[in-house]
């Protein structure tokens, strides 16, 4: 569900801040597979650099080596946990990092550390990437005035989809359906398949029934026209340069207020103010998901008090 864009300002600046409740939402029984299916994928087999480590205790920081916004705390816990290690954060979810930054210090036997590094590493980079990527966006549809909602797709990383849903929330966007069960998304080519909009809104609205929106995906005013008259609660204008977007918008709306307008398809950072407007409730963003670069963490171990600061390679 999609609430209207009057609402969309009050929860974007819940999750703009350090969000300590949005582990919540993250199922521990789905989180620990993932974590299981992670692990092994790494090291299915024998462990031969265990052997070098050993098995005595010991201790590590995480620094971050790159400016953005922490997140995926829950998936780096998680991870540890299952190895028999305990983290300890100096920084809460959400924060934003100015390298380098003292992250977390994480404790346990040497060679539990070290399988565990590089996957903790990995998943965390990757989510406050995305999490630093959606925090510019909003920040960018804040500054232009508009106050709907920044959103990301369905696509995702196949096996990755809780991460990257995760750092979007984290950063203040709003992570549109999860699945395709969350919302009946009728796309371009399920109309071409049912044979024209009215036909393809009417079986998605039966789908539906009481419990799911319908949206649309549409190219012209008369197709967004067409959709809202057969149902549709949220109509796509995808691929809608700036200069068409607000006028059929506009005229959409005028017609049927009560529906909203996303708008999607070729928006980046750069341009993503030119889509903001008093007719557009939602702006989705494949690249939030899809070109988000990662940051740069490191987890170095130290066998003394001091903790050796890591050296930052600029590129």
């Amino acid at each position: 569900m999609i609430p209207d864009s009057r609402r969309g300002s009050q929860t974007q600046q819940l999750f703009s801040v350090s969000p300590p409740g949005l582990a919540l939402l993250l199922p521990p029984v789905t989180l620990a597979a993932l974590v299981d299916s992670w692990l092994r994928e790494d090291c299915p087999g024998l462990n031969y650099a265990a052997l070098v480590s050993g098995a005595g205790p010991s201790q590590a920081v995480l620094w971050a080596k790159s400016p953005g916004v922490l997140a995926g705390q829950p998936f780096f816990d998680a991870i540890f946990t299952q190895l028999n290690c305990q983290v300890s954060w100096f920084l809460p979810e959400g924060s934003k990092l100015v390298p380098v930054a003292r992250v977390a210090e994480v404790r346990g036997p040497a060679h539990c550390l070290l399988l565990g590094e590089r996957v903790a590493l990995n998943t965390l980079a990757r989510c406050s990437g995305i999490a630093s990527a959606a925090t510019a966006a909003v920040e960018a549809a804040r500054g232009a005035g508009w106050t709907g909602h920044v959103a990301g797709t369905r696509k995702t990383t196949p096996g990755f989809r809780l991460v990257e849903k995760y750092g979007l929330l984290v950063g203040g966007a709003a992570s549109h359906r999860y699945d395709l069960g969350g919302l009946v998304m009728v796309k371009d080519n399920h109309v071409v398949a049912a044979g024209g909009v009215e036909k393809a809104v009417r079986a998605a609205r039966q789908a539906a029934d009481f419990a799911l929106k319908v949206e649309v995906e549409c190219s012209s005013l008369q197709e967004a026209v067409q959709a809202a008259e057969a149902g549709a609660d949220l109509v796509l204008l995808d691929n809608f340069k700036p200069k068409e977007l607000h006028p059929t918008a506009a005229a959409l709306k005028a017609q049927f207020p009560s529906v909203a307008v996303e708008a999607s398809g070729g928006i980046t950072l750069d341009n993503l103010p030119q889509f903001c407007g008093p007719h557009i409730d939602v702006i989705s963003m494949g690249m939030l998901t899809q070109a988000a670069p990662a940051l740069d963490f490191s987890l170095k171990l130290f066998a003394k008090e001091a903790a050796p600061v890591p050296k930052i390679h600029w590129s």
